[in-house]
């Protein structure tokens, strides 16, 4: 029984700790995803605390700024044959609000503080209960909370620099059902005896972002970055609930080696950094370009230690992979301002990666918004599609899932964003 416990945590643990591109988020702000959230160098509300911290140099007085970002996805599963034949496997409806909240206050010409809470790591996937991938994976769901306070400098009128440290809380809760005399290298065979459930919090997490901002009349320059974060898990639990209607023997076998126990583990997540140029092309319409670069390649492995078998370690061998962002606005008077934005968001997971987990693959995102300013305040809304689109593990005929658990996996989110702001000058 000793190896049924390592096949089943070695299944169920790297979810728990994955920060792939489909758990990334970056729509922390209304006019900011509205406008593909390319605004490394802009900085109109208190919002920029995540986008460029830098930014906070060029607001004025004490401004709150916050809202929430529904995210509505949606994927769907066809497993490769001659395993699994073509039935349409649709997963949960669900939906996620990441929050983006900020306050700033600048104390005089130079010195700025301020304060955000984000999620920028989060969303989770659960499939029907017939999905025949549900030994894999039945419900994922990670959530962090990013806590940051930030200090700007504006060392000349034109130029802004800022740096700010990341206190992270992070939790996960999964499950999924265990076989037992499966047939190995086959998908979909055996007998489920228990569902497993993985419930834990990692340890507080610290590490830093920067950013520096020069803004002319017309043209704004911006640059930010934010380290890497190793998080680390002490005390996951691991608990059996066994299935009913199992034969006796059966279900002894099952109570006998599925004995709840404690796991540990640690991982990396990338830094990364976004480099943008912003030019207002005329009195009201202006345009902004972003390059960003994600360091996914920390993500190679995951060293799990369990208390009672040792450690095991998984590959994942993810790659750095970048994304393309641009954004213009258009202000319509004093008061009304429409916007519009696109991504192209490249994957940083292999084939052998992709599983009910986390079935990622490159995206194209189309956004639009509104915003309405009236004295002190401001409502921003909008929003976009994310087109995951359509990824499959079998290529030349050859299924490449690590699991063995081969399809095809077709993916995209809506997403609606609504923030106010009051500022006071």
């Amino acid at each position: 029984m000793r190896k049924l416990l390592i096949i089943f945590f070695t299944c169920l643990l790297p979810i728990g700790f994955l920060m792939g591109a489909g758990f990334s988020l970056g729509e922390f702000g209304g006019r900011s995803a509205a406008m593909g959230n390319a605004v490394t160098a802009q900085a109109y509300d208190a919002s920029t605390l995540f986008y460029n911290p830098a930014g906070l140099g060029f607001l004025e007085g004490t401004q709150f700024y916050g809202g929430a970002t529904i995210i509505a996805p949606s994927a769907k599963f066809v497993g490769a044959q001659p395993f699994m034949d073509e039935t349409v496997h649709d997963a949960k409806e669900q939906i996620f609000p990441p929050v983006g909240l900020y306050v700033t206050h600048k104390f005089n010409e130079q010195f700025g503080i301020g304060l955000s809470v984000t999620n920028p790591f989060g969303l989770g996937l659960a499939w029907e209960e017939d999905f025949p991938g549900r030994a894999i994976s039945k419900d994922a769901t990670l959530q962090t909370f990013y806590i940051t306070p930030i200090v700007a400098y504006q060392a000349m009128p034109e130029l802004s620099i800022a740096a700010g440290l990341d206190v992270v809380l992070s939790s996960i809760n999964l499950k999924r059902n265990v076989l037992i005399f499966n047939t190995e290298g086959v998908p979909s065979t055996g007998t489920e005896v228990a569902e497993a459930e993985l419930d834990g919090s990692a340890n507080t997490a610290l590490g830093f972002t920067a950013g520096i901002m020069y803004r002319k009349e017309k043209l704004g320059l911006g640059f930010m970055y934010r380290h890497s974060i190793k998080l680390e898990a002490d005390d996951g639990t691991a608990t059996f609930t066994i299935l009913d209607g199992l034969d006796p023997k059966t279900a002894a076998l099952a109570q006998g080696a599925l004995q709840d126990q404690t796991v540990a583990a640690e991982l990396n997540i990338p830094n990364y950094f976004v480099a943008g140029i912003y030019y207002k092309l005329t009195e009201k319409f202006g345009i902004e370009f972003d390059y960003s670069w994600y360091g996914w390649s920390v993500f190679d492995k995951i060293d799990l230690v369990f208390k009672d078998l040792g450690v095991q370690t998984l590959h994942e061998n993810y790659f750095d992979e970048y994304q393309l962002r641009l954004g213009a606005h258009y202000d319509i008077n004093e008061n009304f301002s429409v916007r519009g934005g696109f991504i192209y968001d490249r994957t940083p997971q292999p084939i052998e990666s992709v599983s009910p987990l986390l079935p990622d693959d490159t995206r194209n995102d189309f956004s639009f918004g509104l915003g309405y300013t009236n004295g002190k305040f401001t409502i921003d809304g909008g929003y976009m599609y994310v087109n995951i689109g359509e990824r499959t593990t079998v290529e030349d005929g050859v299924g490449k899932n690590d699991n063995n658990f081969n399809g095809t996996y077709t993916s995209h989110a809506h997403l609606f964003f609504l923030y106010l702001g009051y500022a006071i000058k």
